[in-house]
């Protein structure tokens, strides 16, 4: 099984690509490739005629690696009676597993990885049976874009090799493929891993959940199966009592990762990537006069990389404040339990506090102070003497504040170039910084003839997070690592 909950599955196969490569650590059954292959028909009645002996043929399937089997008998469970407190905990859960395996999620490994194939089917997905091998790896089956393969290509031999394909080459083919299907940036990217995660199974168990909002005391023990094979020991064990507030705290921060996504999703990713799209060859010229050919406009600063997507921070600040409601709703419920000790109760007025002062802070877009002891007295609401930090979310959460002309040093809208050199010390056992000068057509020859290409950050945005009205222009440098004909490429693409 995965080091990490199956929930979170779809957000590691996106950005880690990790799920894919060792996915058939866990399983080794079951059930066919991709495709359209529907849920599993499970017959109730053959196992079990009570929700107690339905949960025990889940745990059966489980044992076996039959996952989709698993999953239908736990929402046999619930559908035999949706009122009990074991079918609605155990179906929510399981189908927080099941999001891995939505339709829309095999989508996005395709539409925009370039995967032949993608399982709808957890016995497919935890095993191996739908992954193709690659020089003895177990990789995804991925069809490389005829381009990269065309004529003088250096990998034309490497990538057209299938079944001897290298992981190295495979990552190539990756790369050639999400240049391939997101040629024009990454917002659709991460517009679909949004509404793919968070999707029909994410929505099926909070609506489940909310069958227990009426009955918050009531609370089982987990099978210490389900447990291991869901990988939740991070967040209980067998021995821990779980109801509505604990399996709510799941809920609430798998909320809390949409809401960063789309704080993220906020910013425009759209940029040309197409010039990235022909027969790559060991001579480096190519690319280079592929990049001269692009027109300015269409290169960050120049165009909209970066900058505000309209009406998009609003559902970031609104996913924000509904997961912080639910942590404050969940310590609510739990300080009310007796299965907790007197050090989490005795903590709940500050704590809420806390909640309510960030709450409130994110909404009025407003200042959030952290206590030197966020256990003890009253939530400070304003500058006082026992505030060690300060976060400024009005700042956070405006539209574009980070945008590229805001966060580096520009010149009428160009990026202002600086050529790093280093500089020898007569001492040699002091370390000498750098030396930066502003680069100029006039001086760009003899300032780079050693130099590395470096941009200017400006801190003042970020400082102004966390230390209140200080915004003023305070640089540091940043060494893009270009130097020879490709940062002379890149310096007159914006200063001609």
């Amino acid at each position: 099984m995965k080091t990490f909950p199956l929930f979170l599955l779809p957000v590691a196969l996106v950005f880690a690509f990790i799920g894919c490569s060792d996915g058939g650590s866990g399983g080794g059954g079951g059930g066919g490739g991709g495709g359209t292959t529907p849920d599993v028909n499970v017959n109730v009645s053959g196992c079990g005629n009570s929700v107690d002996g339905i949960l025990q043929c889940a745990v059966n399937e489980l044992k076996k690696e039959r996952w989709d089997e698993a999953v239908a008998y736990y929402n046999a469970a619930y559908d035999k009676d949706n009122n009990n407190t074991k079918a609605i905990i155990y179906s929510t859960l399981a189908n927080l597993a099941k999001i891995s395996t939505d339709p829309k999620m095999a989508s996005l490994m395709k539409e925009h990885f370039g995967f032949t194939t993608y399982p709808n089917r957890l016995n497919a997905l935890l095993s191996d049976s739908w992954m193709k091998e690659y020089e003895n790896e177990k990789l995804p089956a991925i069809k490389t874009p005829a381009w990269v393969q065309g004529k003088g290509s250096m990998y034309n031999n490497a990538l057209l090799s299938n079944n001897a394909m290298s992981f190295e080459n495979w990552a190539i083919s990756l790369i050639a493929n999400v240049l391939d299907k997101n040629s024009n940036g990454f917002n659709t990217l991460l517009d679909d891993v949004i509404e793919g995660v968070f999707g029909p199974s994410y929505n099926l168990a909070v609506e489940r959940l909310r069958k227990l909002e009426n009955k918050k005391e009531d609370r089982i023990k987990l099978d210490p199966y389900f447990i291991d094979q869901l990988d939740l020991r991070e967040f209980f064990d067998e021995h821990d009592p779980v109801g509505w507030a604990e399996v709510n705290t799941i809920l609430s921060a798998t909320l809390l990762v949409k809401a960063s996504l789309e704080w993220v999703q906020s910013y425009n990713l759209s940029t040309d990537l197409n010039w990235l799209k022909f027969a790559w060859t060991e001579n480096t010229d190519d690319v280079l006069n592929r990049f001269k050919s692009v027109p300015v406009s269409s290169l960050p600063f120049k165009n909209n990389f970066f900058k505000e997507r309209s009406g998009k921070i609003e559902n970031s600040k609104a996913d924000y404040i509904k997961a912080i409601k639910g942590f404050q709703s969940s310590y609510t419920s739990i300080i009310g339990s007796d299965v907790y000790p007197t050090k989490v109760k005795d903590s709940y007025s500050t704590i809420n506090g806390g909640f309510e002062a960030l709450i409130n802070a994110i909404g009025s877009d407003g200042k959030f102070y952290i206590p030197e002891d966020p256990t003890k007295g009253t939530w400070p609401t304003t500058k006082r003497n026992d505030v060690k930090a300060t976060v400024d979310l009005g700042k956070f959460f405006a539209p574009g504040y980070f945008s590229l002309e805001k966060i580096f040093k520009t010149n009428n809208g160009n990026p202002v170039f600086y050529a790093k050199n280093e500089v020898l010390c007569a001492d040699y056992w002091r370390e000498c910084e750098p030396d930066y000068k502003i680069l100029t057509k006039s001086n760009y020859d003899n300032l780079m003839r050693d130099g590395r290409l470096a941009l200017a950050i400006n801190m003042g945005p970020f400082n102004a997070i966390f230390d209140e009205e200080d915004d003023s222009e305070s640089f540091e440098y940043l060494d893009i690592g270009f130097d020879g004909k490709v940062a002379k490429a890149l310096f007159e693409k914006y200063y001609p």
